[in-house]
């Protein structure tokens, strides 16, 4: 392996990468999407009534942060992301999910 393939495989990490390819795979409609929200919803109780809390956890964890990164791909990134409270969505949105990922996890008690 060459060093010139290695840097073409962290071209592919770059931020403007990474946000065009979250674009491409319209992320920002995750939030909105009924199918998602529900899914989420049903595999999380399932497998919190089935005592699963690990399972259970990670998927909060997983939805959560998919969540936060949807509705901060849908406020903009850059500046004009920064100036509609895209920062504070993902910032806020992720201090909820870790929150509720270390109750759900090593808190709560059956």
């Amino acid at each position: 392996m060459s060093w010139a393939t290695v840097k073409e495989y962290l071209d592919l990490f770059r931020t403007d990468q990474v946000m065009q390819q979250l674009q491409d795979w319209n992320v920002g409609n995750l939030s909105t999407d009924p199918w998602f929200l529900g899914g989420f919803a049903v595999a999380i109780l399932f497998t919190y009534f089935m005592g699963w809390r690990t399972i259970s956890a990670f998927l909060v964890g997983l939805g959560g942060f998919a969540l936060a990164l949807s509705w901060t791909v849908s406020k903009g990134t850059g500046v004009s992301g920064i100036e509609s409270g895209g920062l504070y969505v993902i910032v806020g949105g992720g201090a909820v999910v870790v929150a509720l990922f270390i109750y759900i996890l090593f808190i709560k008690t059956d």
